[in-house]
């Protein structure tokens, strides 16, 4: 089990520490239960409330509570909180101002940026054939890259269908009611990829072959990613086919 401290009961932590050694040896003490044990242990855990049901607490030393959200493989450590520690509103923002002339710097290359919203971009894609509709879009503007990041003549994002779904899938979980269409193994969706190809100045969408029973699919891909339809072609590989993985 993964325990991960927030970065308010990291604060509250250290601040414990210097105050108090042998309430922090405490704390110390309870975190490494709730590593081992969430649901049972020292402190008597509780749920926080029975609308919000991974979330739990537990108390030491009278007035101290610590609130944790508990997960199949993780918890992460909310707060750490009792009469010695600042409260919430206390806790130092670290918010320092940028010098005049990194603020000059910032408002120039934001400057520089204006204007190209629409320029054409690379990146990867999932279609939903129900809604007529792309979702877990990843793109990236082509003028962000140089030749020297084409392999073999092409440039693309590195985010990989694999990893983005693994994200999106674990964030439609942990918020609302976990419905979404991230639901099932990756590839079981219609999916592509944008390439560009600098020294033609041409693009390319890396699509399976489920593309000649969504047609509808091609006018939403290439406005989604801003694609002249006179420099980019549909091209087919099995690696984009449905059911087809790197294995």
């Amino acid at each position: 089990m993964k325990l991960y401290l927030s970065p308010k009961a990291s604060f509250q932590y250290q601040a414990l520490k210097r105050k108090s050694v042998p309430y922090a040896e405490q704390v110390k003490a309870i975190l490494q239960d709730i590593q081992a044990h969430p649901l049972e242990g020292i402190g008597t855990p509780e749920l926080l409330e029975p609308s919000m049901p991974n979330y739990w607490e537990r108390r030491f030393n009278g007035s101290g509570m610590i609130i944790y959200y508990h997960e199949v493989d993780y918890v992460v450590i909310v707060s750490i909180g009792n009469d010695l520690l600042p409260s919430h509103e206390e806790l130092p923002h670290h918010l320092q101002a940028y010098s005049q002339q990194d603020y000059a710097a910032i408002i120039r290359q934001m400057e520089a940026n204006r204007g190209h919203g629409n320029d054409p971009k690379v990146g990867l894609f999932w279609y939903n054939a129900d809604w007529n509709e792309l979702f877990g879009v990843v793109s990236h503007p082509v003028r962000a890259f140089t030749k020297a990041n084409a392999s073999d003549g092409r440039i693309s994002c590195v985010e990989l269908h694999e990893d983005v779904w693994k994200k999106e899938f674990n964030r439609q979980k942990h918020h609302g009611d976990g419905s979404g269409p991230f639901i099932g193994p990756y590839e079981n969706k219609p999916r592509g990829r944008i390439f560009y190809l600098p020294d033609q100045d041409r693009y390319e969408v890396a699509v399976g072959h489920w593309i000649d029973e969504y047609p509808q699919a091609k006018p939403l891909i290439l406005e989604e990613f801003d694609l002249p339809a006179d420099k980019t072609t549909f091209q087919y590989a099995i690696h984009w086919d449905i059911g087809h993985t790197w294995r």
